[in-house]
């Protein structure tokens, strides 16, 4: 399954013509038996730190996201400091511009599916609706 997931995030990426695309789903720690969220699936990445990052609900892209079961979009990113540090992945991979999607199943966030390019873009409604498009059509990978 995970290569079928590795799959339909690269396609998005290429459908979508951004620059990167992840998907974070959260996993029971076999350590802690905690519940750990993390960006498992990527596209169009610069490097691998991405996979140090260890998201809580409520904080950073993913978090946030995965907490309100809302999306959430930011431009100019790498001009705010304050962003930065709140939200490494965006500092990580060099990301200006984010929309981020739940992924939802009877009302429960399943996954978080994040977009982005690595330069200034107005976040377009058309950029909006696709991403909630592809958002849903992860569920069935879930």
């Amino acid at each position: 399954m995970g290569d079928q997931i590795q799959r339909k995030i690269d396609q998005i990426k290429a459908e979508l013509h951004v620059d990167f695309t992840a998907l974070a789903l959260s996993t029971i720690s076999d350590q802690t038996n905690l519940r750990v969220i993390r960006w498992q699936y990527v596209s169009g990445n610069i490097n691998q730190h991405y996979r140090r990052i260890r998201l809580q609900v409520g904080k950073g892209i993913g978090g946030i996201v995965w907490r309100t079961g809302r999306s959430y979009q930011a431009t100019h990113l790498q001009s705010q400091p304050e962003q930065l540090i709140e939200l490494p992945i965006t500092r990580m991979e060099k990301l200006e511009t984010v929309v981020a999607y739940p992924v939802m199943d009877i009302g429960e966030v399943k996954g978080v599916l994040l977009v982005g390019y690595r330069e200034v873009k107005e976040v377009s409604n058309e950029l909006i609706t696709a991403a909630q498009v592809k958002a849903n059509e992860l569920k069935v990978y879930l």
